[in-house]
């Protein structure tokens, strides 16, 4: 067997034989000062480890010592793969890995490090915070020479045995980050939903998703990203939203008239919003319209509108069309086109039935769309026209004396065996709107949904019964299908603890001898 015991070591193979015990003891003793930055002290220690590390034989060349400080994610960049660290020594990915092997007792060194110290300090104190800012204050301080990620700061901290507690999440270095990802969640949700909110609304948001965060936790969080708009000291947004229904409604209000004051719009935007909250499940959250400081903000901010003086307007071309939709759309024509641009609500839906409108969808229009506007009782005009009140007056007293021309015939009762029932005559508005606006049960009866059925037994709409006021809606689906005129006559019979309630119309003599027979039941 050859005598190997004069063979050249390679210069980068450290002396396997010492006693490591010894070797790390001496390791524990280096100490750096704070005047370089904390990658040239990496180096340092490296190569005083290595030094160490081989006793009397030749160290590990620099591209050795820089390809492990490239894999252990010390200088600056995330920890670096075996391919990436070879190319870094000159070498194969399998000799990187020897060598990473055979070195192993340079990794977790326990070191006096002050550098790292004060840098794991300042990031604990500037948390939350962007990665970027962080880094660009640990070369500002000089503690760096090169922009750290916080990755390889960890690893720095893993290196040296620091504990390190801090994460990134959406960009944010932070110890909590799952109240940060509910934080940025909330705040991308509420902006979407209803264009901006406050930091009690993202607190709140982050509650119901399960997150307790205070108002100043908000504060902080949201501080910390590059994604979130200040409007002001309370109003925050997400800058990169790719919907957004304040904007949306907006449009649609300076489509049809512009400027219009601050307050105006956000009462137009309360109101529409009201009828968005009417609709929505028990599952959907509730749009909340902005308080004018919060509109103005907005607006100031967004590059779709400008405010001057209290008077917002819209900074881009606006298409009525596009922004109200043809329904909407055609529904302003005709009230443009009529004598002084008022009408009456009778007047008005029997122009747009005309025209082949949805009545249901011109009642919904009227009382909630930012389009229209209600002067006074039953007088209807666009915003943005200018209307004299002798007109208003004209409009009502025409309105009121058609009224007085049509049958209002109006019965209620319960039969013999306890179910509620009411007959009326058809009258221009319940023809146009399939709306009653009577109590017809009696005080206490809880607010209730009816199934409607026909005289065939076939289902025909749900009436919507309303204890606190007596409204009753739902029946534009038989008004529809049966075509009632003006003077027949309804009538209809409950059946409470079903919730049912079969419908029938006719001549007043028809539907009165109905009426008797169930009475008589």
């Amino acid at each position: 067997m050859a005598d190997n015991t004069n063979a050249v070591q390679e210069p980068d193979r450290p002396d396997t034989q010492a006693d490591l015990t010894s070797v790390l003891a001496k390791l524990a003793e280096l100490t750096f000062d704070d005047t370089e930055p904390l990658e040239t002290t990496v180096v340092r220690i490296l190569s005083e480890a290595d030094s160490v590390i081989h006793g009397r034989r030749k160290p590990c060349r620099p591209a050795v010592i820089n390809g492990l400080a490239t894999r252990y994610g010390l200088l600056g960049q995330p920890p670096a793969t075996l391919e990436e660290t070879g190319v870094v020594m000159g070498v194969t990915r399998e000799r990187a890995r020897q060598i990473q092997k055979s070195h192993k007792a340079l990794y977790g060194l326990r070191l006096g490090w002050p550098q790292l110290d004060a840098a794991l300090a300042l990031a604990r104190r500037l948390a939350p915070c962007t990665e970027f800012a962080l880094a660009d204050e640990l070369l500002h301080r000089g503690i760096t020479s090169t922009k750290y990620s916080l990755d390889s700061l960890r690893a720095c901290a893993e290196f040296a045995g620091r504990p390190f507690d801090l994460e990134l999440a959406a960009g944010v270095v932070t110890d909590d980050p799952d109240s940060l990802t509910a934080v940025y969640q909330a705040t991308r949700r509420l902006a979407e939903r209803q264009g901006l909110a406050t930091l009690l609304q993202v607190s709140d948001e982050a509650l119901d998703a399960g997150s307790v965060v205070t108002e100043d936790d908000v504060r902080a969080l949201l501080a910390a990203s590059d994604s979130v708009v200040w409007l002001d000291e309370d109003h925050v947004t997400w800058g990169a939203s790719t919907r957004n229904r304040l904007v949306n409604t907006l449009r649609t209000l300076l489509s049809v008239h512009q400027p219009v004051d601050l307050l105006s719009a956000q009462q137009a935007v309360e109101n529409f919003w009201a009828y968005r909250n009417a609709g929505r499940t028990a599952d959907q959250a509730d749009l909340v319209a902005p308080s004018t400081t919060g509109l103005r903000a907005f607006c100031e901010w967004h590059d779709q509108f400008a405010v001057d003086d209290n008077e917002l307007s819209a900074t881009v071309p606006l298409d009525p069309n596009a922004a109200l939709g043809v329904e909407a759309a055609l529904l302003v024509e005709l009230i443009r086109m009529s004598p002084n641009g008022v009408l009456d609500r009778t007047s008005l839906m029997e122009t747009a039935e005309a025209f082949g409108m949805n009545l249901s969808t011109v009642g919904v229009y009227l009382t909630f769309h930012p389009a229209f506007v209600k002067l006074d009782r039953n007088a209807w005009t666009v915003r943005g026209t200018q209307v004299a009140s002798d007109v208003v007056t004209t409009v009502q007293g025409q309105a009121r004396a058609r009224s007085l021309t049509e049958n209002r015939d109006f019965r209620a009762g319960v039969t013999p065996n306890g179910r509620p029932w009411v007959m009326l005559a058809v009258t221009s508005n319940f023809r146009l709107t399939g709306v009653l606006l009577r109590r017809w049960l009696q005080a206490g009866t809880p607010s209730t949904r009816f199934e409607l059925t026909d005289e065939r037994g076939e289902q025909c709409g749900t009436a919507v019964y309303n204890d606190e006021t007596g409204f009753t809606h739902g029946f534009g689906i038989y008004v529809r299908r049966f075509g009632l005129r003006v003077g027949e006559y309804v009538y209809m019979c409950v059946d409470p603890d079903e919730e049912t309630a079969s419908i029938t119309h006719g001549g007043s003599d028809k539907v009165s001898r109905l009426a008797q027979t169930n009475l008589a039941d």
